[in-house]
């Protein structure tokens, strides 16, 4: 049998083409799933090991403290002591030097780019990680690039290259470096030298700045009203005598830890980077579940193409293998010779996909780290992972054999001479299946939106999982009529698109098989689509109830609010301006502004309940959300009572129609000054702008500082919820976009799929597709009819998909959002964001590649002339 199966993929290689190249990619995206976590862990060893490089022990503290007094890494850190005052764990026999990693959070300033517009600025808010220096640089892991290390009792400073370039400094910099605290003072610095960027990840994230002890105990004298934090350390570093005994030195440090009650583990630095790495591999590895995920999903549809593909090899070659059992052969050679087919298929495609994956990932890797900006981005494969991806494909592969490998042998010889029924929906098994698939699509569907309704995740998931599995057992029920109905649009190609409606339904099982690889990845693409979309709306909705003003910038208490605020509206992407004029206060002191009615409503979004319907109505005042009772207002000597209109963010001032404010006797003048709550908000002019609605995250960073110059104010002077609304944006189109191209691969086999099935098709309607040729159908007509075929099955399928995904989409948003929406006063039916662009674009898009799966079969189909056809068996 293994000899047949041989000679099957010698004598008809073109046929398992698309079948290996399905697994390989399947295969392919699960092996990268492997790589990437596998170098990921290797990247983290890298950075964690590169702190610890220069030590020959290390001790790490752990999560409890016994001490009442010390948690570990204070204890560490008062154990190990200084170069000048050194701790107990300095003074065990055969320690050369202790270090104990310490970092404070400093505040810098006074830089040449603080502000980042090239000036100076005292306050400038920008924080970095301080370290103290041990006797010797290189066990604290700081590499220098550039100049020296600091000399002790010095207010000398080394900085990272990172930040010395964003911040302006060079060596001979000087800078000021301040402790957080209310009495804190800030102390002036002198940059001496330049260091690599430290590659530990839990100090990367931050500016580094390395001093000497002196410098870093000063700086602490400066916090907390001249009290002096208790230290704490990441780790304690040591460097031993030469020649002393490692394993000696490290019971003995243990020994006193323990003594000391302190929870610490002392190890070798592969240890302790080991110990560190099994902590944060949970983080890792999510993201190779997640792709797992996805490769999961894309072997389900690569399992769908196989089984369709065997299908038909086993329908083509019926009367060989009845041919081979009339000779001798058991059922169970049979059966083993399709199954060995499968395997060796399988082996092929899976070895192929494990290597290039492991070669993608070698050669991408160093190629992503200076645009990453990780110098310790390492590529990392681990062999048993990446021999059970291979394995797993030649499992599917097997396994998706199976059906037609007990299909080839399910007749006697002598009824293998005559064409064997396909299973329809009035056969016996039909029956069955559309009865169990129209159960679990419609009571799953049911559990589902129940689920979805009521926010329970595990019916609303198993409800979706099972209306999905039965959807696609009722696939030879629906699609093959959809297809026939969609033939109808062929109709005007004449007799080509007439064959090719009817070509396309002549096999249901088979068309229903070929069309539900495509359905599957077009059903999960739109799906997180509508979701996406959905998900964005909603979270708009939430940012406009929380920041009802996109931008908020309060002016000088004597400028000319009208001019700026014309400056303002005419930038390109703002939409509409209007100016609060500060006109009194509210019976707790707070600020009332006076506003344009029509302005206001032009400016403001977003309000809960009734809001927006009563924004800017006689008798209204825009207070903030927590404000339930009656607004007393005071102008110009006069009081008036208002009925408040509820706003998220404001602090404490309000916003009354201008009608409102003159019938109280204001003289159009602005009221300025500090508000008499306490100088919570100021009493100056502000200006309610609204923004365009497609200004992305970096457009409205760049409007901000249009809007601060044409005010003439400071950026921070301009504040409001447009970033926040651009950014959410921004996260959920790039996470939802990953998703897309992640998914796409599924859809990619399943075109693969689409092409082979039409392959095998001309195969085994050569003799048919020879007598068209004869009776006078042209060579153009033949590719016209394989053409339409193909784009009939490809389009229902991603048509249908579309439907389907719409339903699922709306349901998990559904799940996901209707509490939030609800509590936002806008009904707990979340009402689905149907991207229609995109859908028509999936269609599209997926009739295109059907088209194009369409060349090879029908340049195979008129190439033979036919009489050639009309002679082959």
């Amino acid at each position: 049998m293994l000899k047949i199966a041989l000679s099957q993929l010698r004598t008809h290689p073109r046929r398992y083409v698309s079948v290996v190249l399905a697994i390989l990619i399947g295969t392919l995206f699960l092996a990268a799933s492997f790589v990437v976590s596998s170098s990921a862990q290797a990247t983290l060893r890298a950075s964690l090991g590169a702190t610890y490089a220069n030590a020959d022990l290390v001790a790490v503290p752990g999560g409890t403290a016994d001490s009442q007094q010390d948690s570990p890494a204070v204890a560490l850190s008062r154990l190990t002591g200084t170069a000048a005052k050194p701790g107990e764990l300095a003074k065990v026999d055969g320690v050369a030097e202790a270090y104990a990693a310490e970092t404070d959070y400093v505040q810098v300033s006074d830089t040449p780019k603080t502000d980042g517009s090239g000036s100076t600025a005292p306050d400038g808010g920008e924080f970095s990680a301080l370290s103290p220096l041990p006797e010797q640089a290189d066990l604290a892991g700081m590499t220098l690039a550039e100049g020296r290390t600091p000399e002790a009792d010095t207010r000398q400073v080394v900085v990272d290259t990172t930040t010395a370039d964003r911040l302006g400094l060079t060596l001979g910099s000087e800078f000021s470096l301040e402790s957080d605290g209310p009495e804190s003072q800030a102390v002036q610095v002198t940059v001496v030298g330049l260091a690599e960027p430290s590659a530990d990840p839990r100090l990367s994230a931050l500016p580094q700045t390395w001093g000497p002890q002196s410098l870093v105990e000063e700086v602490r004298q400066t916090a907390a009203e001249g009290t002096s934090p208790d230290p704490s350390a990441s780790a304690v570093l040591f460097r031993l005598d030469d020649g002393a005994d490692a394993g000696a030195v490290q019971q003995r440090l243990q020994s006193l830890l323990d003594g000391q009650k302190v929870d610490a583990t002392v190890s070798t630095p592969d240890e302790a980077v080991r110990a560190q790495l099994a902590d944060s591999s949970g983080g890792t590895d999510v993201f190779a579940w997640v792709l797992g995920g996805f490769a999961a999903l894309a072997l389900l549809v690569t399992a769908l193409v196989i089984a369709n593909t065997f299908q038909v090899l086993v329908a083509q070659r019926t009367r060989e293998l009845a041919l081979l059992r009339t000779l001798g052969a058991s059922t169970r050679q049979v059966r083993l010779s399709v199954l060995l087919e499968g395997l060796l298929v399988g082996l092929i495609g899976s070895v192929l996909g494990t290597l290039l994956a492991v070669g993608l990932a070698a050669v991408a890797i160093p190629l992503l780290r200076d645009p990453l900006n990780l110098s310790t981005l390492t590529f990392g494969a681990d062999p048993v992972r990446l021999l059970i991806a291979a394995g797993v494909g030649v499992l599917v592969a097997v396994l998706a054999s199976l059906t037609p490998a007990f299909a080839a042998t399910r007749v006697s010889p002598l009824q293998a001479l005559q064409p064997v029924p396909e299973v329809t929906v009035r056969s016996r098994g039909g029956a069955v299946r559309t009865v169990l698939g129209a159960v679990l699509f419609f009571g799953g569907t049911a559990l589902m939106l129940w689920g979805a309704f009521g926010q329970s995740p595990v019916p609303a998931i198993g409800g979706g999982m099972l209306s999905f599995i039965g959807m696609l057992m009722l696939a030879t029920v629906f699609v093959p009529p959809a297809v026939s109905a969609a033939g109808l649009l062929a109709r005007p190609a004449g007799v080509p698109g007439r064959l090719a409606a009817v070509n396309a339904v002549r096999h249901r099982s088979r068309t229903a098989s070929t069309a539900a690889a495509l359905l599957i990845g077009t059903t999960l693409v739109t799906l997180f689509l509508v979701g996406g979309r959905t998900a964005q709306v909603s979270t708009d909705a939430a940012l406009d109830t929380e920041y009802p003003v996109d931008l908020s910038v309060t002016l000088a208490a004597d400028a000319d609010a009208e001019a700026v605020a014309k400056r303002v509206g005419d930038l390109a992407d703002v939409q509409a301006v209007t100016v609060a004029t500060p006109v009194g206060t509210t019976e707790n002191g707070s600020p009332a502004y006076a506003v344009d009615a029509d302005g206001l409503r032009q400016v403001i979004s977003g309000l809960p309940g009734d809001g927006m319907s009563r924004l800017g109505d006689e008798g209204t005042v825009l207070a903030p959300s927590w404000v339930e009772d009656d607004v007393t207002v005071t102008v110009a000597g006069k009081e008036a009572t208002l009925h408040p209109v509820g706003a998220n963010s404001l602090e404490s001032e309000v916003y009354m129609t201008d009608t409102e404010a003159k019938s109280l006797g204001w003289d159009g003048k602005a009221v300025t000054g500090e508000a008499s709550d306490g100088g919570e908000a100021t009493m100056a002019p502000r200006l309610l702008v609204a923004t365009a609605d497609d200004v992305p995250v970096t457009g409205l960073q760049d409007l901000t500082q249009e809007v601060a110059r044409a005010a003439d104010v400071d950026p921070g002077s301009v504040t409001g919820g447009a970033p926040m609304r651009a950014l959410y944006a921004q996260i959920i189109d790039t996470m939802l976009w990953i998703v897309v191209a992640l998914l796409a691969v599924s859809v990619v086999i399943a075109l693969i799929g689409v092409a082979n099935t039409l392959s095998l098709s001309a195969i085994e309607r050569t003799r048919e597709n020879s007598l068209l040729r004869a009776l006078g159908l042209t060579k153009g007509g033949l590719r016209t009819m394989i053409a339409l075929e193909a784009v009939l099955i490809a389009a229902v399928a991603a048509a249908l998909g579309c439907a389907l995904g719409v339903l699922y989409g709306w349901a998990g948003s559904q799940l996901l959002l209707g509490e939030l929406m609800d509590s936002l006063g806008r009904g707990s039916v979340v009402a689905p964001a149907v991207p229609w662009l995109e859908l028509l674009l999936i269609v599209g898009v997926a009739a295109l590649a059907g088209l194009l799966a369409s060349v090879m079969p029908s340049r195979r189909a008129t190439r033979m002339s036919p009489v050639e056809g009309l002679a082959s068996v």
